[in-house]
């Protein structure tokens, strides 16, 4: 049996998207010839905290072993420590007399060398604390315990997962210690990634710097979508010949144990006009990805008497981490009037039974050129409809190519017109292809990765010999 090691970050039983797929790939690999272990940290220590589910933990084969690796947070003891001595330091003066009350001693004048110092003080906490990543504390961490390991426990090939960047530094400089294969996979882009930088123009050269040497010694490198290897393959060259695409997916045993659901649109959406459907929004709501525009689009049609809360409704089902104003003030605008329930998460197998039996699934993507939201392949192995509202990206691209479901700019004017498209019957909520469903089993999906480890193991060997 030849040996892989996944450098995992996120793992089981921490409930995070980036955990799935090193999880799926430990599952169906055992058949091909390959035993996993892992290395990932603890859930103590897991930056930011995630949620624990012990029901993901059962999911992990017994033949696998998981090593959880914590480590510390720096940034978060030395700002504990600042905020003590502030806070001793105010006690005092005030106690002396030398400080007025609050508000009463504060000057609106600007310091001359404020941006400089605050530059230079943002560059010197990220360059120390963040970089490459908030994560960055566990890479000495998990190569000191890896590099600790016995002989017989070094793999055939080492399998690093990211983001976090620091995942992927620490697989890439285990498998130079051990002058094994390191294959460098990515489940987001690093460098590329329009909404992820540095404030500071070096650092952000520093990690192009990184990634360059990530990629340049990989044996391979895997992206989970079409438009990130392309996007690599653009900024690397000599990735042309080494980098392919094994797209993220489902677990079908996830399913397994669900009853079988006799419903009046099976296979498709066959509702007529003025039938009420209810739009399903499973996972945490954050950054970028508000439903702004689609919650305006409802308010307006509600206020022209065309549309009302019977005939379609919003359901978000997870962590609301929304910090905009106007989206929170149109939330509870919509609650009042019966179009939108905020539920808060439920345990994994519960979210998945609830997807299925969602009259459609929605997903909010903004513009993204190269990412897909990881929870959107569980909506594909639901067979629900799909209703995509947002930006051209990899993950329309997705929708359109495999006959997923609908597509519709985040747009007020569109998200308008279907809605009442939807609700008057000219518009239906069509469920995935079956035959395009099953490209994103993980069992295929594992499949197609186990033929790259063996490719990446003969060449070794041929070298070797």
């Amino acid at each position: 049996m030849k040996k892989i090691l996944f450098v995992a970050y996120y793992f089981p039983p921490v409930v995070a998207s980036g955990g799935m797929r090193p999880l799926a790939f430990c599952r169906f690999l055992e058949p091909y010839g390959w035993g996993s272990r892992v290395l990932t940290t603890d859930p103590a220590s897991v930056y930011p905290p995630h949620p624990v589910d012990p029901q993901l933990s059962s999911k992990i084969p017994c033949t696998v072993r998981v090593d959880a690796v914590p480590h510390g947070n720096p940034l978060q003891r030395v700002v504990a420590w600042r905020e003590r001595l502030r806070a001793l330091l105010l006690k005092g003066r005030y106690a002396e007399g030398q400080l007025e009350g609050p508000g009463q001693g504060h000057s609106n004048k600007p310091n001359p060398q404020g941006g400089i110092f605050s530059s230079t003080k943002r560059l010197l906490l990220d360059w120390t604390f963040e970089f490459p990543d908030p994560q960055c504390a566990w890479l000495s961490s998990v190569t000191a315990y890896a590099k600790r390991m016995s002989r017989a426990e070094i793999p055939d090939i080492v399998f690093a997962t990211g983001g976090p960047w620091t995942s992927l530094l620490a697989g890439q400089r285990l498998a130079e210690s051990w002058r094994v294969p390191f294959i460098a996979d990515y489940r987001d882009p690093w460098t590329s990634n329009p909404y992820v930088s540095f404030p500071s123009a070096w650092l952000n050269a520093e990690a192009r710097r990184l990634e360059e040497s990530v990629v340049r010694t990989a044996s391979r490198v895997i992206t989970n979508t079409h438009e990130l290897r392309l996007q690599l393959q653009k900024d690397y060259p000599g990735l042309v010949q080494k980098a392919l695409t094994i797209t993220n997916g489902f677990d079908p045993d996830s399913f397994s144990g669900f009853p079988k659901q006799m419903r009046p649109d099976q296979g498709g959406d066959t509702r007529t006009a003025r039938t009420a459907v209810e739009l399903c929004h499973f996972g945490t709501v954050y950054g970028k990805r508000t439903p702004t525009v689609l919650f305006q689009a409802l308010l307006d049609l509600h206020q022209s008497g065309r549309v009302s809360s019977s005939e379609i409704s919003l359901r978000f089902v997870g962590s609301w981490e929304v910090n905009e104003a106007k989206c929170e003030e149109q939330a509870q605008r919509l609650e009042k009037l019966g179009f939108l329930k905020r539920e808060p998460p439920v345990p994994y197998q519960a979210c998945l039974q609830q997807m299925k039996e969602a009259d459609a699934l929605l997903v909010i993507q903004p513009d993204s050129p190269l990412q897909i939201p990881g929870k959107i392949y569980e909506y594909i192995a639901t067979r629900r409809p799909l209703l995509l509202i947002g930006g051209e990206g990899a993950t329309a691209g997705l929708v359109r190519r495999h006959r997923l479901g609908l597509v519709c700019s985040n747009n007020g004017a569109q998200i308008h017109q279907l809605i009442l498209d939807m609700v008057e019957g000219r518009q239906s909520l069509p469920a995935p292809v079956p035959e395009e469903v099953d490209r994103f089993n993980y069992r295929s999906l594992t499949e197609d990765l186990a033929k790259v480890l063996d490719e990446v193991h003969q060449a070794r060997a041929m070298k070797s010999a």
